[in-house]
């Protein structure tokens, strides 16, 4: 099992959330931020952001989408 530090975690959130991470160091962090009494709001934090961006790509899809068809009528 790997050990990771509240930087070393923080530092793969972002790989971690675009599932860029191997499945060991994607055990490491989840196991870390299971056990850290600060880092698990954090991430609670950068998922709701991550989760957003999504939403907000798929509208910005959906609306270029209308637009494109509107403008071929």
């Amino acid at each position: 099992m790997m050990a990771l530090s509240c930087a070393e975690a923080r530092d793969m959130a972002s790989d971690l959330l675009d599932r860029e991470l191997s499945p060991e160091l994607e055990r490491a962090v989840d196991e870390h931020v299971a056990g850290c009494p600060t880092c698990p709001a954090l991430y609670r934090a950068l998922l709701a952001v991550h989760h957003e961006l999504q939403r907000l790509r798929q509208e910005e899809q959906q609306m270029e989408a209308i637009n494109s068809e509107a403008t071929e009528i």
